[in-house]
């Protein structure tokens, strides 16, 4: 038998685990969403591993039934995906679905083919919606480890700043642990705009990498190479890739 886990109730997320006090929004939403009742058991968890068992209080605060605390370690290697923006809602649910297929960092960026251009209002309002819509779907899927959303940023200064970026692109070799292998610590796939690649991020010097078969619009992408590298097996004694908290 396996003792109790992070997964063993509704999750929220607090400051301090020590002395877990809930957010409003948190406590209504699992008030009046969740339905979950005075004194129904629940997981508080401080998005960096560690967790313990509570029991939900009308208060904002939950003292009551604390167990101990529990640490999951960190993943590593990190997984990062860089996605570029796309029309509408579809961003939201790349961020959403990343989130649930336990990706670490997703970084959202402008690419050459791309048509969306977000002003530095529109862009600052839309990282904290990302972050928001993170935080949710962590407590959805229990994960104990929240994924940093970065900013806005362009391909250039993403490829630049990235120690060995792989570029999705259906001519590239399969997304296998052979060709993910890497000592920077984390493995990142950069996913293009439906209208592709320009010559000039083809030139960039990147490795390709191949998603599926067939040229997938651009969500699809994002979280086809997020299934595949939460599906890559674990590190060996001999092997490059190490075992993932997927959902922690």
């Amino acid at each position: 038998m396996t003792g109790p886990t992070h997964r063993d109730g509704p999750m929220a997320f607090v400051p301090d685990v020590d002395r877990p006090v809930l957010g409003d929004d948190d406590r209504h939403h699992l008030a009046r969403v969740l339905r979950v009742r005075d004194g129904e058991p629940m997981v508080v968890c401080d998005g960096a591993g560690r967790w313990r068992r509570s029991r939900f209080g009308d208060d904002a605060a939950i003292e009551e039934g604390l167990g101990d605390v529990e640490v999951v370690p960190a993943p590593a290697p990190l997984l990062q995906i860089g996605f570029a923006l796309i029309k509408g809602d579809r961003p939201e649910l790349v961020v959403q679905k990343l989130t649930e297929l336990g990706v670490d960092r997703i970084v959202p960026f402008t690419s050459d083919h791309g048509v969306v251009r977000w002003d530095a209002k529109r862009a600052q309002r839309q990282h904290g919606r990302f972050e928001r819509i993170a935080r949710e779907a962590s407590m959805q899927c229990r994960r104990t480890h929240l994924p940093e959303v970065a900013p806005v940023t362009s391909f250039a200064e993403l490829a630049a700043a990235t120690p060995r970026p792989l570029l999705a692109d259906v001519d590239g070799t399969a997304l296998t642990s052979a060709a993910v292998a890497t000592d920077a610590g984390t493995v990142t796939v950069l996913i293009g705009p439906e209208g592709g690649w320009s010559a000039a991020e083809r030139s960039a010097g990147l490795a390709a990498v191949r998603i599926g078969e067939h040229v997938l619009r651009a969500e699809t992408a994002s979280i086809a190479a997020a299934t595949l590298l939460a599906a890559l097996p674990p590190r060996t004694a001999d092997g490059p890739f190490a075992t993932h908290d997927n959902g922690g």
